[in-house]
């Protein structure tokens, strides 16, 4: 039988969505970057994925899950900008190539600011930050996390909280999405059968990232239980929506990302 080739971030608050699924022999799993999994996608080598919000409203045939997801309400902790100067007057910016949608929602936000800055895509991570020379860099997931433990020069902007204060809204960072064909019932069951399955060993995937991360197994228990939501509601959905609006608004996906959502929160 074929198996079903299956993409997730690699990142820490993604991990409870889909760990059990390493061990289903029904599926080829494959973590990697937000990036690097939307390209994949692209080029037809997984059949769904756990993806960026951008991926899954730019493409028109595809569609998305809305019950699971990564979302925060408020502060996220792991997507923001390390940045020397006010929103505001941030003239350059370093963007992480890792996820076009905390790319979009920094632009949303600066733009939202008064900033018209310059953006410069680089593959930054944690250690890089002392190096770089402009105003301000978005770093995100476990990078971005190791980074927050570092002594810098810059302040850490936490971009769900910005948007919070902004629209009063969750923020929506990923969702399970892909062509519409393959998104069925089966497929969904089991997703919402991983979901449950991997939270039930949260412990152990804390532990290792302390390790990696710096952070306490204290600290991670509240980011990856408490801050990052994983179950979506009809106000993630709002956020979504809010979302595809502004990014249509600055041409960052199609202006029937709008309707697909839309779509979507009928169902």
């Amino acid at each position: 039988m074929k198996k079903l080739r299956i993409g997730v971030v690699s990142y820490l608050n993604a991990v409870p969505l889909w760990y059990s699924l390493q061990h289903d022999e029904a599926v080829d799993l494959t973590p990697d970057s937000p990036a690097h999994l939307s390209r994949m996608m692209d080029a037809g080598r997984l059949d769904v994925g756990l993806l960026p919000v951008v991926e899954a409203l730019r493409h028109q045939s595809w569609s998305f899950f809305t019950d699971l997801g990564v979302a925060a309400d408020g502060v996220v902790d792991s997507v923001g900008l390390f940045t020397r100067v006010e929103p505001a007057q941030v003239k350059t910016v370093a963007l992480t190539t890792a996820s076009r949608t905390s790319v979009t929602l920094t632009r949303i936000l600066l733009h939202e600011a008064g900033a018209n800055p310059q953006y410069i895509d680089a593959d930054v991570g944690a250690d890089d930050l002392l190096q770089r020379s402009e105003d301000a860099v978005l770093l995100i997931g476990d990078q971005c996390l190791r980074a927050r433990k570092l002594e810098t020069d810059r302040v850490f902007v936490d971009l769900a909280a910005e948007w919070k204060l902004l629209t009063g809204l969750p923020f929506v960072f990923a969702l399970w999405a892909g062509p519409k064909e393959r998104l069925t019932p089966e497929l969904h069951a089991r997703l919402r059968r991983a979901y449950e399955e991997s939270r039930a060993i949260s412990g152990e995937l804390i532990r290792y990232a302390g390790m990696d991360t710096g952070w306490s197994e204290a600290e991670l228990a509240e980011y990856v239980e408490e801050t990052i939501i994983h179950e979506l509601n009809e106000e993630s959905l709002k956020g979504l929506l809010e979302f595809a609006r502004r990014a249509a608004e600055l041409g960052r996906v199609p202006k029937s990302a709008v309707d697909k959502v839309l779509d979507a929160m009928r169902v």
